[in-house]
């Protein structure tokens, strides 16, 4: 990796630590640098102001998003892999700081404004695709809208993490919206053949 590269990654990794330890607010460039051993300069190079800062910190939080997915979908259907990338996010907001501090910034700072509806169409897009694929597999009920249950689980899976990043906590509520939701996407003798948490 060259060494420009090494230090935005660097700077990036701060920036998560530092947001997730004293908030956006809390947090100052200043403190960016110290923590990296750079000088402002080296920062601007990279960044031009806190708020870039933070939107390079949420592109790593949707860049897990993918990754995640990719993963989830080893060796199992469409919605298989819908379901348990849905938990796999849910989960990771409570553990991964990466995934912590971007549903916070995104959902918390004037980063919402910027981000969040390119964020939840991002997630919508991916939801659409696996339940069209798990449409074409047989998998769901006929004459289902994707486009309209890929809206109502992404905005299920947001309102979870955006709990577990307000409460600090955890939360089992996605088992449950995933119940609810597989009655209506599944036919009765298909949904034992889901795990949901």
């Amino acid at each position: 990796m060259a060494q420009g590269a090494r230090t935005r990654a660097a700077l990036v990794a701060a920036g998560i630590d530092l947001f997730d330890r004293d908030g956006y607010e809390g947090t100052s460039l200043d403190a960016v640098c110290r923590s990296v051993s750079v000088t402002k300069g080296a920062l601007y190079r990279h960044f031009p102001s806190k708020q870039a800062l933070a939107v390079a910190v949420v592109e790593e939080y949707f860049r897990r998003w993918h990754l995640v997915r990719a993963d989830c979908e080893t060796g199992v259907g469409p919605l298989q892999a819908l379901v348990d990338l849905t938990h796999r996010m849910a989960e990771l907001t409570a553990t991964d700081p990466t995934v912590r501090v971007g549903v916070r910034l995104l959902f918390t700072t004037e980063l919402f404004d910027l981000l969040a509806g390119l964020h939840f169409t991002s997630l919508t897009t991916t939801a659409r695709e696996l339940l069209r694929e798990a449409a074409a597999a047989g998998e769901l009920n006929p004459n289902l809208d994707p486009r309209r249950e890929a809206e109502a689980i992404v905005s299920a899976v947001v309102g979870i993490q955006v709990l577990t990043v307000i409460t600090g906590k955890p939360t089992t509520r996605l088992s449950a919206a995933w119940h609810h939701r597989l009655a209506h996407l599944v036919p009765p003798a298909r949904r034992s053949l889901y795990r949901v948490g």
